[in-house]
């Protein structure tokens, strides 16, 4: 037990009684194996959610027979896990908000992956959309509060780091899509379930799954966030988490945490409101000055990203594929793809193979572009986020705008493969986020601007499966120009705040702890 520890302000004997906000408490908690592990279970989370709509560029094309799918109603159901993540992103915001940030994502992915497994056993094409529907109302909590969870149970001099490492982490999903389709699809079996035969597909669409519950299994071992306990005003147990962190962190006893009160959060309203009024008290402030011009421009950012990342980017696996096994070498993309046109179908008999080599190329490149924003993430101290940012939209707007011109089969492979890199950009856009908003309204606003960014996926989705074909160029021009766009706004983002008094203090600290 630390009995009399100096720092800037005095010794900790004053300490001991004097009030502490939960942000210096953090990083005197400190940064240790206790919040890393529950980082890492929060990607896990962020991962499943990259897997489930990723997977559907493998899922539809080899169960479009089986289910009687056409091109139409593939780009449908493709867009089905952003449309339930756009329009449940508002309720979940509210609920993370008012009823936790550990339970809330618990609940959502136990019942994500249940319907997800349930999904590969529907007969039908109706039943089986109907399944991916209900999962995709549950999509939005574990897509969003990561961010916010992963923010507010680390000290602040390392929360960007790990927020953008985290996120880089999340393209290991994309690599996880590729190697368990290359895995399971080239299977040849059948069993027969009367109404249906159970195939590759379905056992794909129940592993795609498996991460939601196992992420939840392993969070409801966790802990609820310290900065939620002491916006409810829950002050013994936001301390008695960061006692537990900060014995975990410094291989200490838990009595040893020299914070001994936590300053409490003013609350006015004795009485609780009703769940109406609380939803527009929650979300009034977002949609007013000084927040509403923020709320637009990150919304804005994360709907530029989603756009190609969730909605041009599902194509491409079955452009590699049309292009891997058709055309000429001085061929564009867009000239096999006119010729190829309407050949889902071909000599009567319904085609639904996907030809290995696009596995392998996707995983590879998925894997590169992963290392690649894994290193890149760990230096954004050095780079700052908004340099991150420009740099990573200036690079795929050009990547767009260069398929047009690749005649080469292995430069247009290398080219779609780096599209994933795009996912390096939704990190740093939620820590401006997460900089930006107070704790009490960062759930919800996190929530809101990533609903924005999931209806960029539908329009995104939705608007190349149907220029793909009829206007390739123009396709591929437009979604490199929104990303050009994207990287002049970011120009307008705030800068990095220079640390307080309380976070030097923090700091000197921690240093002696």
């Amino acid at each position: 037990m630390v009995d009399n520890l100096k720092t800037i302000s005095g010794d900790v004997d004053s300490k001991d009684n004097r009030e502490v906000d939960v942000d210096v408490a953090l990083d005197i908690a400190g940064l240790g194996w206790y919040n890393i592990r529950y980082s890492l279970c929060l990607a896990l989370f962020l991962i499943a959610v990259i897997i489930e709509p990723v997977g559907y560029a493998y899922i539809l094309p080899s169960a479009r027979c089986d289910l009687q799918m056409t091109e139409t109603q593939r780009g449908f159901i493709g867009s089905i896990p952003y449309i339930g993540i756009a329009i449940t992103s508002f309720p979940w915001g509210y609920a993370v908000d008012t009823r936790g940030r550990k339970r809330m994502i618990v609940l959502s992915s136990l019942a994500a992956g249940f319907l997800g497994v349930l999904s590969a056993f529907m007969p039908d094409l109706i039943s089986f959309t109907a399944l991916k529907f209900l999962m995709s109302l549950c999509l939005a909590c574990p897509a969003a509060v990561p961010y916010s969870f992963i923010g507010e149970i680390l000290p602040g001099r390392y929360r960007d780091v790990t927020l953008s490492v985290t996120n880089a982490m999340q393209i290991f999903g994309s690599v996880l899509v590729p190697l368990l389709g290359w895995a399971i699809l080239p299977q040849n079996f059948s069993i027969d379930f009367g109404l249906y035969n159970f195939k590759p597909w379905r056992l794909l669409t129940i592993v795609y799954a498996l991460p939601f519950i196992i992420g939840a299994l392993l969070m409801s071992l966790g802990p609820e966030s310290p900065k939620y306990l002491m916006s409810c005003g829950r002050h013994d147990e936001s301390l008695e988490v960061l006692r537990t962190m900060y014995a975990g962190n410094k291989r200490k006893s838990p009595d040893d945490f020299p914070v001994k009160r936590l300053k409490m959060i003013t609350n006015n309203d004795e009485d609780k409101p009703t769940f109406f009024k609380s939803l527009v008290i929650q979300s009034a402030p977002l949609l007013k000055p000084p927040f509403i011009k923020w709320m637009v421009l990150i919304g804005f950012l994360l709907f530029g990203i989603f756009v190609n990342l969730n909605g041009l980017y599902i194509w491409l696996p079955d452009v590699l594929n049309t292009v891997l096994t058709g055309g000429g070498q001085s061929q564009t993309a867009c000239e096999v793809l006119a010729q190829k046109r309407n050949q889902t179908v071909v000599g009567g008999v319904c085609v639904d193979t996907i030809d290995p080599m696009t596995f392998i190329i996707n995983a590879s490149s998925s894997l590169a572009c992963a290392v690649i924003a894994v290193g890149v993430s760990s230096t954004v101290k050095i780079i700052g986020k908004k340099n991150l940012l420009i740099a990573v939209f200036i690079l795929l707007g050009s990547v767009c705008l260069g398929i047009n011109f690749a005649t080469q089969k292995i430069l247009f492979a290398v080219l779609v493969s780096s599209f994933p890199i795009l996912g390096l950009s939704i990190g740093p856009v939620n820590a401006f986020a997460v900089e930006i908003f107070p704790t009490k309204l960062r759930g919800m606003a996190v929530s809101l601007a990533m609903m924005v960014g999931r209806f960029g996926s539908v329009v995104g989705m939705n608007v190349a499966g149907t220029l793909i074909n009829s206007a390739c160029e123009v396709t591929f021009y437009s979604y490199g120009g929104l990303l050009y766009l994207c990287a002049l706004l970011t120009l307008l983002l705030p800068r990095q705040k220079a640390p307080s008094v309380e976070e030097k203090e923090s700091d000197y600290v921690s240093t002696k702890l």
